[in-house]
């Protein structure tokens, strides 16, 4: 199966995995007095489980690049067979980019969900800009990506310390202080994961590298078709 094919097909299967779990999430914030330990193990589970996905998105379209570095090219070397590397180099390159790119997005939104579910649970607001994209409707680019990132971090912190001073003998408290913990957790690998895959998502690289492998496509199939001319005549 092609490396390219395994990162959607993974893709497909965590979209699946991130609807279960937003069910999970609204029925866990609804008032109830029964024991919920075994629905709070479900999200934790569930949550790392995507993570896990995310991180095996990661290093499959890292391989992108290394196998076509490690390709083995013809001897002795010809400007045709030099030419060709360069494309085929040049389709990696921007597959891996295009791959980055939405492994990145539902990454973030999948971050964005987190970050939201723990404000409920705390009882807090939520701002309408983070429910637009938890819910995927918006997605931010460039800067405005890792300024999300790095609110979403400083409140995945902030969580952190108020869970870990608080001192309670309520057994209540104390297992939604341990999931609040766990979900702040799941915020700060999310956020380390977009930055690793920002180091591949270039926008403007990318389409710039598309527009010269279009160009330069065109000559070869130019000096093809003269080669074939030649051959005719």
């Amino acid at each position: 199966v092609d490396v390219a094919d395994q990162v959607e097909d993974i893709l497909a299967g965590t979209q699946a995995k991130i609807t279960a779990l937003e069910k999970l999430h609204a029925k866990h914030v609804l008032p109830g007095f029964t024991d919920r330990s075994l629905e709070e193990q479900e999200i934790e589970s569930a949550a790392t489980e995507i993570t896990r996905d995310f991180r095996k998105c990661q290093a499959l379209i890292q391989r992108i690049g290394t196998l076509a570095a490690s390709t083995p090219h013809p001897f002795p070397p010809s400007p045709y067979n030099a030419q060709t590397n360069h494309h085929e180099a040049l389709t990696a390159k921007n597959v891996q980019r295009g791959l980055a790119a939405k492994v990145q997005e539902l990454s973030a939104a999948f971050r964005k969900k987190q970050r939201v579910y723990m404000e409920k649970l705390q009882g807090h607001a939520i701002k309408n800009q983070d429910l637009l994209l938890a819910s995927g409707t918006i997605s931010l680019k460039g800067s405005e990506g890792m300024s999300a990132v790095d609110e979403d971090v400083e409140a995945a912190y902030s969580t952190q310390s108020q869970t870990q001073t608080q001192f309670t003998g309520n057994t209540d408290l104390q297992a939604r202080d341990r999931e609040l913990q766990e979900i702040a957790k799941s915020i700060s690998s999310l956020a380390e994961l977009f930055r690793d895959l920002s180091a591949l998502v270039i926008d403007q690289g990318t389409l710039l590298d598309s527009v010269e492998y279009n160009i330069e496509q065109t000559a070869v199939n130019m000096q093809d078709a003269v080669r074939e001319l030649n051959v005719a005549t």
